[in-house]
């Protein structure tokens, strides 16, 4: 009896190994899953107040369109105020205002920033994607 019982003790071990072994090569991609939907949850986020932030200045510019006398200093504070709000840094933003301010012609607000991925470093390796990314937010509103 104690012979089977040995046997039984040994199948055991080499199951333990086995599974350890599994479990090391799978590590790495699940890490690579979780890791780069974490970034891609980023970007997500990220373009969403990008284009959040264009809104809320082209819709300033639609009914004040005097502010482009001024120097477009109103729409720029309102910009950086939303994407400040939204944990952006506003010291990378990049705002462009074309076709300003005829009443009855579209206005276009672009916000962009670039946002480094967390995880950039091994998506470069296996061909995905590298380094940072260049967002943009454009949005087009007519002028009152």
């Amino acid at each position: 009896m104690s012979v089977i019982s040995k046997g039984k003790q040994h199948h055991q071990y080499k199951s333990r190994g086995q599974s350890l072994v599994e479990f090391v090569i799978i590590a790495p991609l699940l890490l690579l899953l979780i890791l780069g939907a974490m970034d891609f949850g980023r970007l997500f986020y990220t373009k969403i107040v990008l284009t959040n932030a264009a809104r809320e200045g082209a819709n300033y510019l639609a009914y004040f369109p005097k502010d482009k006398d001024d120097g477009f200093v109103n729409t720029f504070a309102i910009i950086e105020s939303e994407a400040d709000s939204s944990t952006i840094d506003v010291n990378t933003l990049s705002i462009v205002i074309n076709d300003c301010c005829t009443g009855g012609n579209p206005v276009q607000v672009n916000v962009s920033t670039t946002v480094p991925l967390v995880f950039g470093g091994a998506l470069q390796w296996f061909g995905l994607m590298g380094g940072p990314v260049q967002l943009t937010g454009t949005v087009k509103m007519v002028v009152q």
